[in-house]
């Protein structure tokens, strides 16, 4: 006991770091908010037993290999086998055990052996990214899904405790990591940029073609070193990297989209593809993606035979079409939806005076909701769909609610946008990097790369990428640390397929 607490004592003192950061903590109604010595999940555990998932890739010999892997929770670092965060965040929320499972990992309590109807998530923020989402299923009991598989760990002691040359592995581990935080001149970072443009030479009979495309930009002392294309989405997760397309299909004079989304650690196979099922019975649906985060995806369904009606919809990218879109309230609660009640009576109602007694149906659904880039960041705007002499019609509202991290992971500008509006005139949309260390303008024709110094854009930028035609960003993840060299070794690793 004493040699475990004299190993902590000297991290804490090696890191210079505060306590775990606890801010932003989701609470549902029965949780109480932890003290800093009293962690959601804390101490040593052990990877004892496993179920492998039917959309995972990883064979049998391979997951076998994880058992025995020990995991370590402390405040000031979480670490699972070879994989580890420093100055760790915990998010804690109570969800229904049947919806969240089925909604988030396609399996359901029975797979997993679990009975009780409501279980705790608590998911795992680092310095870098994100870490790792567990399920409490007991006390002494957790389960973490790494690439597909269902890992169960059991709780070894209550104090962390690492000896002999493992010891000295991960010290060094993280003051290599610790240094890289603080130390300007070795930043490293990385974006993956997902485009949409209109395919304006495929367009056929007037309806809308999109095509999608993913770039990689990595950066080291803000020195640009990489930059890689690749066709459609590739879409980094917590259960590792997906490939996001979409599929059009012609038949019997009817035009249908289907997105697919699957695991690059999968080979796609008949019956894994993510369709509308709703849709196979409509009249030629098309679809655009707005916006694709790690877990969520913002579409408009543009049912073009039916007096071109457009339709926002939201889906975990896990369950695309198969069950009813989320309404807003499932997403940021009751918060969401009154946010989304006052921009409709506020900018759609309130001039819709002569609609009243009309048969026009001017009725929100909670359901019609999406992503959008405005001045540099991702906002949500509800839509209103109605019908005036014979002619479809939409418009689209304010809602004054921002996105949880949950949907947008990171979606701060180290810049204000109207400082990045006076020195570019020409953007239309910006990203800073977490480092602070590059930033990203995006205008008509082209993408400018800055670097940031003393808070400001470089007088000229270090790099431009040309744009196709309407090219708009849907996605933008970013990655620092240790983690670019590993997503650009998987970037490259399937740009070609």
């Amino acid at each position: 006991m004493r040699k475990n607490t004299l190993l902590i004592t000297m991290i804490i003192s090696m890191l210079f770091m505060t306590s775990c950061n606890m801010d932003g903590i989701e609470l549902s109604e029965n949780i109480e908010a932890p003290k800093n010595n009293n962690l959601p999940i804390s101490g040593e555990w052990r990877i004892e037993d496993y179920k492998i998932n039917a959309t995972s890739g990883m064979d049998e010999e391979k997951a076998k290999s994880y058992l025995g892997t020990e995991a370590l929770f402390h405040n000031d670092l979480i670490s699972l086998g070879e994989n580890y965060c420093t100055d760790p965040s915990f998010r804690i929320k109570n969800v229904d055990t049947e919806e969240y499972l089925i909604y988030h990992y396609k399996v359901t309590p029975e797979f997993l052996n679990i009975d009780s109807n409501i279980i705790e998530v608590v998911s795992i923020t680092g310095t870098e990214q994100f870490f790792y989402e567990f399920l409490k299923v007991s006390k002494n009991t957790i389960i973490v899904n790494i690439e597909g598989v269902f890992y169960y760990l059991n709780k070894v002691s209550e104090d962390p405790e690492v000896e002999g040359v493992e010891q000295e592995k991960l010290t060094e581990n993280i003051l290599l990591d610790t240094a890289r935080t603080f130390n300007e001149e070795s930043l490293s970072t990385a974006i993956l940029l997902g485009l949409k443009s209109l395919d304006l030479e495929n367009n056929e009979e007037g309806i809308e073609k999109w095509n999608y495309r993913t770039l990689f930009i990595r950066s080291e002392n803000k020195e640009i070193i990489s930059i890689y294309e690749m066709k459609d989405i590739l879409l980094p997760r917590k259960t590792g990297f997906w490939k996001v397309n979409v599929e059009r299909e012609q038949k019997d004079d009817k035009i249908n989209d289907n997105i697919l989304a699957y695991p690059l650690n999968k080979t796609l196979e008949k019956g894994t593809e993510v369709k509308d099922k709703e849709d196979e019975n409509k009249e030629s649906t098309i679809k655009n993606i707005l916006y694709i985060g790690n877990d969520y995806i913002s579409l408009e369904n543009i049912h073009y035979r039916n007096k071109g009606e457009r339709v926002l919809e939201f889906y975990p990218v896990d369950n695309i079409g198969k069950f009813k879109p989320l309404m807003i309230s499932d997403v940021i609660g009751e918060i969401g939806k009154e946010a989304f009640i006052e921009g409709v009576n506020k900018e759609i109602l309130a001039d819709k005076e002569e609609y009243k007694n009309s048969s026009i149906d001017l009725r929100p659904n909670e359901e019609s909701f999406g992503l959008f880039r405005r001045n540099g960041h991702w906002v949500f705007n509800g839509r209103i769909n109605y019908v005036d002499n014979g002619i479809s019609i939409y418009e689209n509202f304010n809602i004054k609610a921002i996105p949880p991290k949950e949907v947008v992971y990171y979606d701060e500008l180290s810049i204000p946008w109207n400082r990045i509006k006076s020195k570019v005139p020409e953007a239309l949309d910006a990203f800073t990097s977490p480092n602070e260390d590059i930033g990203i303008v995006i205008t008509h024709n082209d993408i400018f790369i800055y670097t940031i110094e003393d808070g400001e854009f470089s007088n000229k930028p270090v790099k431009s990428i040309r744009l196709n035609s309407t090219e708009k960003i849907i996605m933008a993840e970013w990655a620092v640390g240790r983690y670019p060299k590993l997503w650009e070794e998987e970037f490259l690793k399937h740009a070609g397929n």
